[in-house]
């Protein structure tokens, strides 16, 4: 690992060493964040202090840096099949989930470097995080070629991943190798209209399987597997409109498959409002829709191939809404604050199991209780979850 991460500094200094020759301008931003998500009841809470700096030294191109860091803690659904006891009449809940408590860190650096030739705006990226359990390198070759007199833009891009995993309940280690390519066209429609179309291609193979989700088979519990192998594909469309009032409409529908069956739809609206001199509001609207993958289940009656009980694979859909504001102090710093709350509902649905036999029929005010439930008698979904995420930060321009 050192032996590669000498590399990944070295071409980092390659790219900072172009700038060494010739008069530099001294032009660029820091952007700060803080991010605060947190999941009802208790599950994940990740804290995320992020810092990205770029550097524009015209002619010799651009840089940019970002550091991230993530603290991460709560509990997560194990995947294991909800119990409840027969005997006590109570209705199930969500608190009736199996979960497990977890913590852990991040830590994230992502570096760039862009330079502009003639009509081209090739980058160069490299990302590297690291966890307790999980090790990430990565980098990417850009490059954005304009046409017909800059009304049109032909963007690509083509990315390698290789990751280490070292699961905490395990001896053994675990590797996965990832390749990805980008295809996109932006095309100005008019003075105020802009349209980008964007296909994307990743291509995954080796240890795909979450090594702390575990499915119930028949009366027992067992580690899930996975494919050792993904190929995951979208199609995004983004159109731009904007308005003489002094604001902007940003529209994006994304469609996602992958050769697990998974297909997902995502709409999103958001529309930038500037609001005098030095403020500007941002509301937001998000839709999505998710199948599941063919080998998810929340109950197995045998061993499969490859059997996963995590939510995530599941059926659900979700919607969001958000609202954020940025206040200008003057031409060199700026400052924003946006929060947005998410609702989401699982598709599929478990029944749990009941622990022993109630000895007498329940009584009349539960059954009730049960009958009122609107997805049927008791029935769970681990996907059930509402969240909350509140960012606040500021630009330093110079």
């Amino acid at each position: 690992m050192a032996a590669t991460d000498g590399r990944r500094l070295a071409l980092i200094a390659a790219g900072l060493g172009a700038f060494t020759s010739g008069p530099l301008r001294a032009e660029g931003s820091v952007d700060f964040k803080f991010l605060q998500y947190d999941e009802s009841d208790n599950r994940t809470q990740v804290s995320n202090p992020e810092l990205f700096w770029q550097q524009d030294f015209g002619e010799r191109g651009q840089l940019g840096l970002l550091l991230g860091y993530d603290a991460i803690s709560g509990a997560s659904p194990t995947g294991e099949i909800p119990t409840l006891d027969a005997t006590s009449g109570a209705s199930a809940s969500n608190s009736d989930i199996p979960m497990v408590e977890f913590s852990d860190t991040r830590q994230a650096a992502t570096g760039s470097y862009s330079i502009r030739l003639g009509s081209h705006l090739p980058s160069v990226t490299l990302s590297l995080s690291e966890e307790e359990d999980y090790l990430s390198r990565g980098g990417s070759l850009s490059d954005a070629w304009d046409l017909f007199d800059r009304r049109s833009t032909l963007h690509f891009g083509a990315g390698i991943t290789r990751d280490l995993i070292e699961p905490v309940n395990m001896t053994e280690t675990f590797h996965k190798e990832g390749s990805s390519f980008s295809l996109g066209w932006t095309q100005v429609l008019g003075p105020r209209d802009l349209l980008d179309i964007t296909y994307g291609l990743e291509a995954l193979q080796g240890y795909l399987t979450d090594p702390y989700k575990v499915v119930t088979v028949g009366d027992v519990t067992m580690l899930e597997v996975r494919p050792d192998h993904r190929r995951r594909s979208s199609a995004l469309i983004k159109y731009g409109h904007y308005f003489l009032s002094r604001g902007a409409s940003k529209i994006s529908y994304r469609y996602y498959w992958d050769d697990w069956k998974v297909r997902a739809h995502t709409f999103d609206l958001t529309h930038d409002q500037r609001m005098g001199k030095h403020f500007i509001l941002t509301p937001r609207v998000r839709l999505y829709q998710q199948e599941g993958a063919d080998f998810f289940a929340y109950e197995f009656e045998e061993p499969q191939e490859h059997m996963s009980s995590d939510y995530r694979l599941s059926a659900f859909w979700s919607w969001l809404a958000g609202i954020g504001f940025t206040v200008e102090i003057n031409d060199h710093f700026s400052f924003n604050m946006s929060g947005t709350y998410m609702e989401q509902t699982g598709v599929d649905r478990v029944t749990p199991r009941m622990m022993v036999m109630p000895p007498a029929p329940l009584p009349v005010a539960a059954l009730a209780e049960v009958e009122d439930d609107e997805h049927g008698p008791g029935d769970l979904s681990p996907a059930d979850m509402q969240v909350v995420t509140a960012v606040a930060g500021f630009t330093v321009r110079y």
